[in-house]
């Protein structure tokens, strides 16, 4: 029996332990991002579920406890206990998100024993994560942090008039958007900064939005590039006007202008899409939010990962939480964000019902990556030129768009040599259907449309 679910940010199989190294790092890794699953019984490689001998159940049930005790550092909450799956018996470990992260392997010491669940894979944390850690424990978020340099005297009246009615220093600090000094100057926060402050960008690096069109795959042929700032709203305001025009299909004259009135995308996906990556993006991460439209698809490059509890495979759920609730506030007030939870939803609706393809949201090492299917896709000639030979639409439901896998993994699913897997690997990559991650021995694929 094969087991449905693939490995991901949540789950991992063991066929079975022959040292508890590489169990430890996922262990860690679980417990400093959303907690996860781990089944001892089930080969990695295919997902078959093998089960265990009464010996090793006997052996894990009585060792694994103690070990994990004794090499991590905080403590960390596990369960563990017998599963029956296909006939078969497995023991499962469920590790949950500790209150004390970030957690480390003693052996390895701090930092270096500090790892992070990215995809199905473990890394170890890098400095950015390690002061996003420091940032937890202190119980500030970063939309929160005071920025010295930005007085209340220097917020555009303007900008303040799209969210308030009215508004001075006390209202302003009562909104969260501001606080007091010492010296009792009263001073715009992150959040304040980038909603109410035009030059945001000198305090807050990157903090704007990019929009590059391509004529191609291979991003050779430049259409547009257009850099947006001034404050969040007006980023929003004119990244969405910039967009749907670039989208439309059909268009009307309106004095000297023409408009567009029909659009290659649903404009509510597009809408949302824009909304939250402002309103979930990691400002804290030095790098723009990156809109690039390909001659069959629109990508949404967000800084930040997914924030817990949202992952992959509970995106569509309606969760919700926000990473900058500040700022989502303010949006909401301006009518610009959805109800709590149905942004997601919306998106892949309006596209399902367009008739395009169902949208992909993939999560990366720093960022989320959201892909909006154009409507005229041209069709593609790598699927026609291997359609008699391999189902390349198979391929891509057997190894899920978060999902990361080798040549020699697609070779076994294939039932080819590793070196046919490359060359297939290969024209995929070349007509943009799978990026590579990583180099040498390590190298790993994924499909990105």
């Amino acid at each position: 029996m094969q087991y449905e679910a693939m490995e991901s940010k949540i789950l991992e199989f063991k066929e079975r332990l022959d040292d508890y190294g590489r169990l430890l790092e996922t262990v860690t890794a679980f417990a400093n991002t959303q907690g996860g699953t781990i089944i001892i019984g089930i080969r990695d490689s295919d997902r078959t579920v093998v089960g265990l001998e009464r010996d090793q159940i006997v052996r894990y049930s009585s060792e694994l406890p103690q070990v994990i005790v004794d090499s991590i550092s905080p403590q960390i909450a596990v369960d563990l206990y017998e599963q029956h799956i296909g006939g078969k018996t497995c023991v499962t470990l469920r590790v949950f998100p500790g209150p004390h992260q970030p957690y480390f392997i003693k052996r390895h010491g701090y930092p270096n024993g500090v790892f992070l669940r990215f995809g199905s894979h473990n890394r170890i944390a890098d400095t950015y994560a390690l002061e996003q850690f420091t940032r937890a424990r202190n119980g500030i978020r970063y939309e929160e942090q005071p920025c010295p340099q930005v007085s209340y005297e220097q917020l555009s009246k303007e900008l303040l008039d799209t969210i308030f009615t009215r508004c001075d220093p006390s209202i302003l600090i009562g909104a969260g958007y501001a606080v007091n000094e010492a010296s009792g100057k009263t001073v715009a926060n992150v959040a304040g900064t980038l909603l109410f402050y035009r030059d945001h960008t000198q305090v807050i690096p990157e903090s704007f939005i990019v929009v590059s069109a391509y004529a191609d795959e291979s991003k050779q042929h430049l259409i547009k590039k257009e850099e947006f700032t001034g404050g969040i709203i007006p980023m929003l305001d004119q990244t969405y006007a910039f967009l749907t025009t670039l989208l439309g299909t059909h268009y009307r004259q309106e004095g000297l202008a023409k408009q567009p009135v029909e659009y290659e995308i649903p404009r509510e996906a597009i809408r949302e899409a824009l909304v939250n990556s402002v309103a979930h993006r990691a400002y804290d991460y030095e790098a723009p939010t990156r809109i690039t439209l390909f001659p069959d698809r629109i990508e949404f490059l967000n800084p930040g990962t997914f924030y817990a509890p949202i992952n992959v495979e509970n995106l569509k759920e309606g969760l919700s939480r926000y990473r900058n609730p500040l700022i989502a506030d303010a949006l909401r007030k301006k009518e610009y964000m959805e109800k709590q939870g149905i942004g997601i939803t919306l998106i892949i609706a309006s596209c399902l019902q367009a008739g395009l393809e169902e949208p992909q949201f993939v999560e990366l090492e720093h960022h989320v990556k959201v892909i909006l299917y154009r409507k005229h896709t041209p069709l593609k000639a790598l699927e026609e030129a291997y359609r008699d030979l391999y189902d390349v639409g198979a391929m891509k439901r057997h190894f899920s768009a978060s999902e990361l896998f080798s040549s020699k993994e697609l070779a076994h699913y294939l039932g080819k040599s590793i070196s046919t897997a490359k060359k297939v690997l290969f024209d995929l990559q070349q007509q943009g259907i799978v990026e590579m991650i990583g180099q040498g021995p390590a190298t790993k694929y994924r499909f990105i449309r």
